[in-house]
């Protein structure tokens, strides 16, 4: 399904008047450029932070924490994959469900794919899973923060993009079971790597909503070496935007997450948290009571600055893909 789907997308005509050429991609040194063919009007993907809507991203988190839990051997997460579809079919974008399987259960990453216009073997990926676990993930497992937040903030990004002609192709993947070891995303990053997809970005958000700070929080962006010019790029958005920033390249940190599975398999991945510090260095003063357990609900969290990382993971993608007009 995955190569029928590249297919579709091909390889339109290098005559400029049918597009033009690719200008730099995230990992050359990223951002909007104006080289994107004659006749195009060069688009500031700064404007779309505006447009983010905090309304939107709530109704998502709470529809997600609604199914009551999200376990991947649950009802609640196939019902959730279902729902996910829809979404992505009420934005007219092109759906992949790409099923495989856990302990012998169906499950899937449910992508979709807006292809590129003037360069659409290009590709970048922004990135959440959508199952949940708690300490009673059976029966309660809410996820509101873990990732709930992840997923509102892709298909925002899918709601704003899909209205614009992309430079680019992009790909709004909502990965599987990633509670059981990040399973989801190791199936996918097979699947890209058989068939040669050329995946110059990823960002993979997981976590993004619990900020016991309020406004004066700060965002984790965590990448690594190969990565470092995404983890500036997103630094830079942040900074223009006024949203306070941590990043960290030179780590050991939350490895075994969905975004490390990229990196692994070659393909430049960033993430952005809430959370590494209470995660992962001793004595932090960061917390975050609610990871795993079934207190992990919407009320919990702090949707004014969830929408400002909202606004700057937007933005960064959209100077990926490069929206035309």
């Amino acid at each position: 399904m995955l190569a029928l789907l590249l297919l579709a997308c091909g390889t339109p005509d290098s005559d400029p008047a049918q597009g033009g050429t690719r200008g730099d991609s995230a990992a050359e040194g990223g951002g909007d450029t104006s080289d994107t063919g004659a006749g195009a009007t060069e688009f500031d993907s700064f404007s779309l932070a505006a447009d983010v809507s905090e309304a939107e991203l709530t109704a998502t988190i709470e529809d997600l924490a609604a199914f009551g839990t999200r376990y991947t051997f649950s009802d609640g997460d196939e019902a959730a994959a279902d729902y996910l579809v829809g979404r992505f079919e009420a934005l007219g974008v092109e759906v992949w469900r790409d099923g495989f399987e856990v302990e012998g259960e169906p499950v899937e990453n449910v992508v979709g794919i807006v292809p590129g216009t003037v360069d659409p073997d290009v590709v970048f990926v922004f990135s959440a899973h959508y199952d949940s676990t708690s300490n009673h993930p059976e029966t309660e497992a809410p996820g509101a923060d873990d990732n709930a937040t992840g997923v509102a903030v892709v298909l925002e990004a899918a709601r704003l993009l899909v209205a614009h002609p992309l430079a680019h192709t992009a790909w709004f993947v909502l990965t599987a079971a990633e509670e059981q070891g990040s399973l989801g995303s190791a199936h996918l990053v097979d699947e890209m790597a058989e068939t040669g997809v050329d995946a110059q970005g990823v960002i993979a958000p997981d976590m993004i909503g619990y900020w016991p700070l309020g406004e004066g929080d700060a965002m984790d962006i965590l990448g690594d070496p190969e990565s470092a010019a995404l983890v500036a790029d997103m630094e830079t958005v942040a900074n223009e935007l006024g949203v306070a920033n941590k990043t960290w390249i030179e780590h050991r940190y939350c490895l075994g997450d969905d975004h490390t599975n990229f990196q692994d398999a070659g393909y430049p991945a960033i993430s952005p948290m809430d959370c590494v510090e209470a995660h992962n260095v001793r004595g932090s003063d960061e917390e975050t009571p609610h990871y795993h357990r079934t207190t992990d609900t919407p009320d919990t969290l702090h949707m004014g600055f969830t929408t400002r990382v909202a606004q700057v993971t937007t933005v960064t993608f959209a100077r990926w893909v490069e929206p035309l007009e």
